[in-house]
């Protein structure tokens, strides 16, 4: 996958995975997160995808994986919090499976 990146985007007011705000670009960059919880989503987990995904937002944000896949040891469809301030980057090894790094 080349790298494309996208900046100044809105995470999705009141949160939740649906209608969350997609990430679609490799490097992605949210300045705008009004409240907390304020969402998210990633694609379907596919073995061999890679994003990274900036909080630059005021709040704390939730990235959802994609319906029916899950981040980490969560379960399907569970948030992954992204602090602000923060940055996450998400792989995917095994298909249905994101798994996540945060940095400190």
């Amino acid at each position: 996958m080349d790298a494309s990146y996208q900046n100044g985007l809105t995470a999705l007011a009141g949160g939740g995975q649906t209608g969350a705000t997609l990430i679609s670009r490799t490097f992605t960059r949210f300045t705008t997160v009004a409240t907390t919880a304020d969402s998210a989503l990633l694609p379907a987990a596919s073995a061999g995808l890679t994003y990274t995904v900036k909080n630059a937002g005021a709040n704390s944000m939730n990235v959802f994986p994609g319906t029916g896949d899950a981040i980490n040891a969560l379960s399907a469809n569970a948030a992954f919090a992204v602090a602000a301030g923060k940055a996450a980057q998400f792989f995917c090894v095994v298909n249905g499976t994101w798994d996540a790094i945060l940095t400190a």
